[in-house]
């Protein structure tokens, strides 16, 4: 091996875990961000939470300001919130529900794309579903 090829492989095994962990959040970051009090009111977050059973789920409860933003914004929200808290924790999920009923508002694809969940209930909720997250 060459000086030159050596020094760029030194090079890129001292760069790799500097630039690998400018990547890394901590979830109590993400659940901080998201929570700000100048989110809360313009985005309309009531709270924000770790599940305490599902240790990977984040749980951020809207209110009535989050239905006035127009779709593409809640949306966008939704998938930034997705992406920063799967930075944060492998495999994290990410759930999004009204904070008076409990009903889920966005819904994740297998890519973390959010879509506008159908409001009210789900359609299976009269067989027992446990699709909502009641407070």
């Amino acid at each position: 091996m060459t000086r030159a090829a050596w020094l760029l492989v030194v090079a890129g095994a001292i760069a790799l875990p500097g630039a690998a962990s400018a990547h890394l959040q901590r979830p109590e970051t993400v659940i901080a961000a998201i929570g700000k009090v100048q989110s809360r009111a313009a985005h309309g977050v009531v709270s924000v939470a770790r599940d305490a059973h599902v240790q990977r789920l984040l749980i951020v409860r809207v209110g009535p300001a989050w239905d006035a933003l127009p779709a593409d914004t809640r949306r966008t929200l939704a998938e930034a919130w997705h992406h920063d808290w799967r930075a944060a924790v492998p495999d994290g999920i990410v759930g999004v529900v009204d904070a008076t009923s409990g009903h889920a508002v966005m819904n994740f694809d297998a890519h973390g794309r959010a879509r506008v969940a159908r409001p009210g209930p789900p359609p299976d909720q009269e067989a027992g579903s446990r699709n909502s997250l009641k407070p």
